[in-house]
């Protein structure tokens, strides 16, 4: 998501004709999966990678123009968790498009 938005600092002699500024989050959040109820079975706990790219994330300087991002990547720093949008599937089959996704676009529940 930060490399589509902000690019990667390996290509910054280009990020301006390969970005997206207007990109925004839609998938699941950490903050998501408590608020849902997702079972805790479907739920990874957070590698040791995981965490050093959670901490370099939160360094960034970009991230501060961004609090619900910097909110959402402490929680899954706390949680020690993270959750693929598959697993919305262990609510109920359909609920990614028959509830999830339609509520996320219809209230504006991206950041």
């Amino acid at each position: 998501m930060c490399i589509y938005k902000y690019g990667s600092v390996a290509m910054s002699f280009e990020a301006h004709s390969l970005t997206v500024p207007s990109v925004m989050w839609l998938g699941l959040f950490p903050s998501d999966l408590q608020r849902l109820r997702v079972p805790k079975s479907s739920l990874l706990p957070l590698t040791r990678t995981d965490e050093c790219k959670l901490s370099s994330l939160l360094k960034r300087p970009y991230l501060a123009s961004q609090p619900g991002w910097q909110k959402e990547l402490e929680l899954m720093q706390q949680s020690k968790v993270k959750a693929e949008i598959q697993s919305l599937a262990d609510i109920a089959p359909d609920f990614l498009t028959s509830i999830y996704l339609p509520n996320k676009l219809r209230y504006g529940g991206w950041l």
